[in-house]
């Protein structure tokens, strides 16, 4: 039973009640000792307001300055307003919230109060007195708003959760398609090894069978016009298999193959030293060649590159850096897809490679279309991009920028729409600080 049913209940046992006798006389003390013990705010009035009685929260709450709805004023000017008495006249009971100033100035001290008011009547007689009922609801809100808040911190903690948990398995989906790519270029190399080889050895054969059809052309060139007659049919098949043609082009055919072959045998050759799996850990730490590293990952994007961008490499001069290769080239491959990308038809990407201090920089940049000021700062979240959707996941970035925290280095990105993009990726030579 709330308080002020107990007060009501109390009201009406009392028949002092309906001959305006004091409401708190009828009490025993150790109901009023009860009632004054509460934190709530409980009052007994007459209809119009006229207090009867009130406990000693009540007392400090009716001390306060009440507002609602843009009204502000003392209890009894705020509360017992007409409206508010003609809608009790017809529902008996009503409830509303206001706000409690202890201070107007002190804003730090405003209390939010849940009022119910209740008509109580003796059976079969119209009201005759309200019963009020005041519950302090500030702690309540504040106690909302904080497991709002909680509520809130824990949903960005799962948000982040899963997105480092999409960066791991995105992680582990290169590692594997590094050890496949490894796997597949180790099968492959070995047929495409002897494959250049034997087309090694028949660009040498060719050359001797046709030095001896040389030789054969030259006698039948020389002899005696008595054996013109035993080379006709020769002539003849020369003629109808274009011999001309063929002497001409088989030497090329052959060079041609061996130079498909080779460059096959370079992809393959790149795509193993990509990867680094097999021969190296994925996680170990070596001394490498960057320009290796750009040339390779180069070779294997190329096929994108080549028909809308025209590439200007500007090596310096570059010590052997302290790395992990294949997680580096990682890196490359992103920034040299994503200044691809940023191309709308044809245009330049430049890499340019400098050392100053303990540091080595490896610039990408592209005359591409550049990317929005506002948009800059977010560039490497995981899951933002600025592609279509199904184009792009937003991770090749976010990965990017964590593998250079790896490494002790730092990525730097300047962009002017319309103008281009340049990434420059800082790193230290050796990681022993």
């Amino acid at each position: 039973m709330d308080p002020a049913s107990a007060a009501g209940k109390l009201a009406n046992a009392s028949p002092e009640l309906s001959r305006n006798e004091s409401c708190a006389a009828a009490l025993l003390p150790l109901q009023v000792a009860t009632l004054d013990a509460l934190s709530d705010g409980i009052w007994i009035t007459s209809m119009d307001g006229t207090e009867r009685y009130r406990n000693a929260a009540a007392a400090a709450m009716e001390g306060m300055r009440w507002s609602r709805a843009g009204r502000s004023g003392s209890m009894r000017e705020v509360v017992f307003d007409s409206a508010l008495l003609a809608q009790l006249e017809r529902w008996e009971t009503y409830s509303c919230e206001f706000e409690l100033r202890g201070d107007i100035v002190d804003i730090t001290r405003v209390h939010s109060v849940d009022l119910r008011l209740r008509v109580l009547s003796e059976q079969n007689e119209s009201a005759n007195a309200l019963a009020l009922h005041a519950r302090d609801i500030s702690r309540e809100w504040t106690r909302e708003q904080a497991l709002q808040d909680r509520h809130i911190e824990l949903e960005d903690a799962y948000a982040r959760l899963k997105q480092t948990q999409t960066q791991l398995l995105q992680s582990e989906k290169m590692a594997s398609i590094g050890q496949l790519a490894a796997g597949v270029a180790h099968e492959i190399n070995n047929p495409i090894g002897y494959v250049h080889s034997n087309l090694g050895t028949l660009k040498g054969y060719v050359r001797s069978l046709l030095e001896l059809l040389d030789a054969y052309e030259s006698l039948c060139v020389t002899a005696p016009t008595q054996f013109k007659a035993l080379t006709a049919p020769v002539e003849l098949l020369k003629q109808r298999v274009d011999y001309a043609f063929l002497r001409q082009d088989l030497p090329q055919l052959v060079e041609e193959s061996r130079e498909g072959i080779g460059r096959v045998k370079k992809i393959v050759l790149d795509l193993r030293d990509f990867s680094h799996v097999g021969e190296l850990d994925v996680d170990d730490w070596l001394l490498a060649d960057l320009h290796h590293g750009l040339d390779s990952t180069l070779n294997l994007v190329w096929n994108d590159l080549k028909y809308k961008a025209t590439l200007h490499k500007e090596y310096g001069v570059l010590p052997l850096v302290e790395c992990m290769p294949s997680q580096l080239n990682q890196v490359f491959l992103n920034l040299l897809v994503n200044a691809s990308h940023a191309l709308p038809e044809q245009g330049v990407i430049t890499i340019r490679t400098t050392c100053v201090g303990n540091e080595v920089c490896i610039s990408i940049g592209d005359n591409g279309v550049g990317i929005a000021a506002d948009v800059l700062p977010r560039i490497f979240d995981p899951f933002f991009t600025t592609k279509a959707v199904g184009e792009g996941t937003g991770l090749g970035l976010s990965l990017s920028y964590g593998i250079i925290q790896k490494h002790n280095g730092r990525i730097e990105v300047e962009s002017t729409l319309g103008v281009g993009t340049t990434f420059h990726i800082h790193l230290p030579i050796s990681r022993r600080k």
